[in-house]
């Protein structure tokens, strides 16, 4: 694990510190955000801050402070500082965009920071952009309202999206992302252009085409990343079989040579048995596109059985590993990495187990590498505590800059 990159910040008579510890994934990375009000003698956090999203070598962050009863948000960089270090700094009030993805775009060289977000237009199939100059003190909020170019077989409502995840795609671009429905593109840094772009999801796999609309979070089953061009997406499904039943066997009086008095008239109606399914395996599958294809194309399939028995080093390292099978795992909530074929999967023994492991697949060689545990509460392995985070790590002149992927714990 790297050493420590913090930054402190004077703010409202307030020390805000924040710091990351970078490690290679599966292992988490650390962020953390330190800040006591001597005059109380108390933490000011409402909530646990958390990392929004990161591009490059800035993160924003998002913090909640008791005594503003708000939410505040400041923009890390690894470079940001006059040596060249770390710097914390306090962005213009956003808290009305705060129930929606935020996200932002880098201007003039890295720096500019414009900020962005997207609100419901008058109609189905239009958005208004929100957008702020964050690095310019005095800066105000724009509106401009986008019609969004909808593909064929599309409607104005499919293409309504939910988003809760916002991917950069480069060139100012940004995608607001609804994992059940798709992702909406806009270019952020062209006053010009009057126009989204909406890019369908894949179609769901069988079994996971009965989860939508039932509160049922596409979080644990997808996941959408961009990368040289790529927009890429992996989708987690479950295997199931109908568990077999013993039906009571139907008897033809005409069978008989006598019937007894203590047989029924008639037989009472028998009680139809809940329909059970049993979790044989699993699948992932992942696809990608270009921005101007009108269609995604298949990268790989992997099946459970073809990654066998894994290995699940215990927490501490003190104990001997467990050999499982991957198929009897329960798992959930691939996460991708942009930047090659792997994928990132949770996985625990049962639903009870407080050990979790972060299990490394390679969907091209269809291969298991590293696992890592963590502690986490039985209900994370569908709602993961982690986010995937790349940051251009800064370190001294002598060994350099480079950037790193990350699953970032808040």
């Amino acid at each position: 694990m790297d050493p420590i990159f913090q930054q402190n910040l004077d703010w409202a008579g307030l020390a805000i510190q924040v710091s990351f510890v970078f490690a290679d994934p599966p292992r988490l990375s650390y962020f953390s955000v330190y800040c006591r009000d001597w005059r109380h003698d108390e933490i000011p956090f409402k909530n646990a801050p958390n990392v929004v999203c990161s591009m490059e070598d800035t993160a924003l962050i998002k913090v909640m402070i008791t005594a503003e009863d708000s939410l505040q948000y400041f923009l890390y960089q690894a470079r940001g500082g006059p040596s060249g270090g770390p710097s914390v700094d306090l962005l213009p009030d956003i808290r009305r965009y705060s129930l929606t993805p935020l996200g932002f775009v880098t201007h003039g060289n890295g720096k500019q920071f414009i900020m962005a977000a997207l609100s419901y237009g008058p109609k189905h199939g239009q958005y208004n952009l929100h957008t702020i100059i964050a690095s310019e003190p005095h800066s105000t909020w724009t509106k401009k309202l986008l019609k969004v170019v909808i593909p064929n077989g599309h409607t104005a409502k499919s293409a309504t999206v939910q988003p809760t995840k916002l991917i950069a795609l480069g060139d100012g671009l940004l995608g607001w992302v609804d994992l059940w429905k798709g992702i909406v593109i806009c270019d952020v840094l062209d006053p010009r252009v009057a126009t989204a772009f909406f890019a369908p999801m894949p179609k769901l796999l069988p079994s996971n085409s009965e989860l939508f609309g039932n509160q049922y979070s596409a979080r644990s089953i997808r996941d959408v990343a961009f990368s040289r061009g790529h927009i890429k997406c992996v989708e987690f499904e479950e295997l199931v079989k109908l568990r077999p039943t013993t039906v009571p066997a139907v008897v033809d009086p005409s069978d008989m040579d006598e019937v007894l008095d203590s047989e029924l008239a008639i037989s009472p109606p028998q009680e139809e048995e809940e329909e059970v399914y049993d979790v044989v395996g699993w699948r992932l599958i992942t696809w990608y596109r270009e921005l101007t294809w009108n269609r995604g194309r298949k990268g790989s399939l992997v099946h459970s059985d073809d990654l066998g028995t894994v290995s699940l080093p215990q927490l501490g390292g003190g104990a001997c590993a467990l050999n499982v099978s991957f198929k009897n795992l329960k798992t959930a909530s691939p996460t991708l990495r942009a930047d090659d074929d792997v994928v990132y999967l949770v996985s625990m023994l049962d639903e009870n187990d407080q050990t979790t492991w972060i299990v490394t697949v390679d969907t091209r060689t269809k291969s298991v590498g590293e696992v890592m545990p963590f502690s986490a509460k039985p209900s994370r392995i569908y709602d993961p505590s982690f986010i995937p985070c790349v940051l251009t790590k800064y370190q001294d002149t002598k060994s350099g800059n480079h950037t790193v992927t990350c699953l970032s714990y808040h």
